[in-house]
């Protein structure tokens, strides 16, 4: 399993002081959280709040229905006050003020959800995107694994695009996060 993501405002590229990211594996399923706040200071004061939840209460909700999940994801996020993403059995699942733009999947195993604020009307992200994606089916047919390098490829792409998008000024602020499982 392999995840990336990044956090773009005018005062920071620092995914690490706005995002809290998680991976493990839950009764054998490959589990990726995210939490986003835009204030630093609620991601120092909510993070542990956050972990105690991934590693004691959420294995009881991940067996469950997708509306008890979206349910949970919903109750979480409000009392952390973030913005919140669930990436389990081959769904995203997302709670929290806004969070419905910019979902992509990549075949199996490979996707990205891309999150702006701004009057940019939209990222310069579809191309690196219709690359990578086209590099992941190349790779796959001719039966080898996709390189380590794509998702932190693409990764590194979208952060300087959104950075200029940011210093343009024709966005607030955007993140992103990129998954790859096997």
């Amino acid at each position: 399993m392999y995840h990336t993501e990044g956090y773009i405002d005018k005062e920071s590229v620092d995914a690490g002081s706005h995002m809290v990211s998680l991976a493990g594996q839950i009764q054998g399923q490959d589990v990726l959280v995210w939490a986003v706040w835009r204030e630093r200071a609620k991601t120092q004061q909510y993070q542990d709040r956050l972990r105690q939840w991934f590693t004691g209460e959420l294995g009881t909700v991940i067996p469950a229905s997708e509306a008890q999940i979206n349910r949970e994801m919903l109750r979480v996020s409000s009392s952390l006050k973030c913005r919140l993403y669930l990436y389990c059995d081959k769904r995203l699942y997302r709670a929290g003020e806004q969070v419905l733009e910019g979902e992509y999947q990549i075949g199996p195993s490979f996707g990205a959800c891309v999150h702006r604020e701004g009057e940019a009307a939209s990222l310069p992200l579809a191309e690196e995107l219709e690359q990578i994606q086209k590099n992941v089916m190349e790779e796959n047919s001719a039966g080898e694994n996709p390189g380590e390098s794509g998702p932190a490829l693409l990764g590194n792409i979208w952060q300087k695009n959104i950075m200029d998008c940011v210093m343009e000024d024709s966005l607030n602020y955007a993140y992103f996060m990129l998954w790859e499982t096997r």
